[in-house]
């Protein structure tokens, strides 16, 4: 019953989104069709199976779910965004070092939602992506750990600290100490700032970056071989943010806060 149950929900993208869609009230055929983008000859078949399977109730000329269909949905709901999340960018999760995420996360990563995937431009390999600074320049909020840093994001610190953004800043000992002796006007600026906070972390995380605004949260992290492909996946989702946030906050607990002169 249950592997049944497991191949009917899973192996049609068209039966896995309509019970999906159900989970949110009953729809007629006509919603199902506009939401789902569907003909009717096309979804019909697939309903019908799914009733069979008691998954879901045919009321009139609504659709809704059955009790066992809400049961079902309920458990795997969680699993079906994740395999979303993974599958919108599957080369990128399956090349790229994971063990720096803390479990408890991981086994969250559905939360990140609709993704996207910041690719760099070889023909300005060195400079931030337009698509990230962008999305950082106006915001209010931000925090970020890294341990591989692009020293250009310094200027769009001190850009934002002007403007009274709440930032914070955690980077590990390296990146802290190329910054301290190569930037030092820059750093010393940042520091004498109310509204930053900076701390220095221990070195061997394989995440290269985690950056949250109050807009966007970015993700970045080291190859499987241990290189930075200065790939970074962004969301913009609301759940995002806040798992992004717990994210930086772990590191922040491990880290020690450089004293403000």
């Amino acid at each position: 019953m249950e592997s049944s149950l497991i191949d009917l929900v899973f192996r049609s993208d068209k039966r896995k989104s309509l019970i999906l869609l159900l989970d949110s009230g009953p729809k007629n055929i006509e919603e199902i069709k506009d939401k789902m983008d569907v003909t009717a000859t096309s979804i019909l078949p697939q309903i019908k199976k799914l009733i069979d399977s008691d998954l879901v109730v045919q009321e009139d000329r609504m659709y809704r779910l059955s009790v066992l269909g809400e049961f079902i949905i309920k458990n795997i709901k969680p699993l079906i965004n994740a395999l979303n999340v993974v599958e919108q960018h599957n080369m990128y999760w399956t090349g790229h070092d994971l063990n720096s995420i803390p479990r408890h996360l991981l086994e969250r990563i559905s939360e990140l939602g609709d993704c996207i995937l910041i690719e760099p431009d070889l023909n300005h390999v060195y400079e931030p992506s337009p698509k990230i600074t962008e999305s950082m320049a106006d915001s209010k909020k931000a925090v970020t750990f890294a341990s591989y840093f692009n020293p250009a994001y310094l200027s769009l610190y001190v850009e934002m600290g002007r403007k009274d953004a709440e930032i914070s800043l955690n980077f590990t000992q390296s990146v802290w100490n190329h910054l301290s002796s190569e930037h030092s006007e820059m750093v010393k600026e940042i520091l004498d700032m109310e509204n930053v906070s900076l701390f220095v972390s221990r070195e061997g995380s394989k995440i290269t970056e985690i950056t949250v605004t109050d807009k966007i949260m970015l993700l970045g992290l080291f190859d499987k071989n241990g290189k930075f492909d200065q790939q970074f996946i962004m969301s913009f989702e609301p759940e995002a943010l806040r798992w992004g946030r717990e994210l930086f906050d772990y590191f922040k607990s491990l880290a020690k806060q450089v004293t403000k002169v």
